[in-house]
C-alpha cells in the first residue's frame, strides 16, 4: 500500500506542478467534459466533486441526467441513476439513488443528496458544498452521513493539453451509525483533455484519489457502516468521452464514462460505466 500511495502522490504532484507553472486559460464556456457528473450526481470527477457548477452558459438553468453501473466481479452490480440541476450559474442541486444488491438479506439502497454554491473568483473555480446521505434505507443498518466540503478547481496545461486540477477538503459527520471521528476528508484529481489537436475536446483522462468514496456506503460493501476501502484511500482512473464535441450534440451535454474504480483494493476493485445527458434550459 505504501508504494501505491507514493506512486499516486507522485502523479498528482506532477500534475499540480504542471498546472501551476505551465498555466493555460480555459474559456468560461469550458467543454462539457470539464463539467461532467460524479457518481453521486454532483459536478466533478468520479468520486471528487469539483469547484465547477454544471452549467454557466447562456440561460439561467441546466439539467443533467446520469446513470452509472458499478460492476464488481464478486459482489454484483449496483445501479446509480442521478439528476443535477444548475441554477443561476452559481448554485447546484443533485440527487442520486444507489440501488444496491441485498447483503446478508439486508436492504442496502442509498439516497444521495447534494448542494453546491459557486464562489465568484478570478481564474479559479471555488465551491462550497454539502452532501446528505440516507444510507441502507429500510435496512437493519440504516444511518445518515453529512459531508460539508470546499472544492477548488484551477485550469492549467499538461504537456500542451488543457487540464484541470481539483482539490477538496471536507468532513464527514454521522447520525445513527459510526461515531464521529477526527478524520478530515481530502481528495485530489485531475481531468486532462487528451491530444486536443487530434481529438478536439472529445477524450478526457480522469484520475482522482480520496479518503472518501462517492458515498459513505459505496458499493461494494458489507452493509454495515463505511465502505471498507475508505480506510485505505480510493483511486479511480478512466476515460470520459465528451460527445458534445461532435457538432450535432454541441448544444447539449452528452458524456460517456468508462472507469476503473478503487484500483488499490482487492475485492472492492470494480468497473464503472456511465452516461450523462444534459440540457441548458
Amino acid at each position: 500500500m505504501k508504494k501505491s500511495f507514493l506512486f499516486a502522490s507522485f502523479v498528482f504532484f506532477a500534475i499540480l506542478y504542471q498546472s501551476i507553472y505551465a498555466p493555460a486559460v480555459l474559456s468560461a464556456q469550458a467543454g462539457a467534459g470539464f463539467r461532467g457528473q460524479s457518481i453521486n450526481g454532483s459536478t466533478g470527477l468520479f468520486t471528487v466533486p469539483s469547484g465547477r457548477i454544471g452549467w454557466i452558459g447562456p440561460g439561467k438553468a441546466g439539467l443533467d441526467f446520469g446513470y452509472r453501473a458499478v460492476v464488481n466481479y464478486d459482489a454484483g452490480v449496483t445501479h446509480v441513476p442521478a439528476v443535477t440541476l444548475s441554477l443561476f450559474r452559481f448554485m447546484e442541486l443533485s440527487a442520486a439513488f444507489d440501488i444496491q444488491p441485498m447483503v446478508n438479506k439486508n436492504i442496502n439502497n442509498d439516497l444521495l443528496l447534494g448542494v453546491k454554491f459557486g464562489i465568484p473568483s478570478e481564474g479559479t473555480s471555488i465551491a462550497l458544498g454539502a452532501n446528505v446521505q440516507l444510507l441502507n434505507l429500510g435496512g437493519a443498518y440504516n444511518y445518515y452521513a453529512y459531508q460539508p466540503y470546499i472544492a477548488i478547481t484551477f485550469a492549467g496545461n499538461f504537456f500542451k493539453m488543457n487540464a484541470e486540477t481539483t482539490i477538496v477538503f471536507g468532513k464527514t459527520l454521522y447520525s445513527g451509525g459510526p461515531k464521529i471521528d477526527s478524520n478530515i476528508d481530502f481528495g485530489m484529481g485531475f481531468d486532462v483533455s487528451l491530444f486536443p489537436d487530434v481529438f478536439d475536446d472529445f477524450a478526457h483522462l480522469i484520475i482522482d484519489f480520496a479518503n472518501f468514496s462517492y458515498s459513505d456506503n459505496s458499493w461494494p460493501n458489507n452493509a454495515q457502516h463505511h465502505t471498507p476501502a475508505v480506510l485505505r484511500g480510493i483511486l479511480n482512473a478512466g476515460l470520459r468521452i465528451d460527445l458534445s464535441a461532435i457538432p450535432v450534440f454541441s448544444k447539449q451535454k452528452f458524456l460517456i464514462d468508462l472507469v476503473f474504480n478503487d484500483l488499490f483494493d482487492a475485492g472492492s476493485r470494480s468497473f464503472v460505466v456511465g452516461v450523462v445527458f444534459g440540457l441548458n434550459l
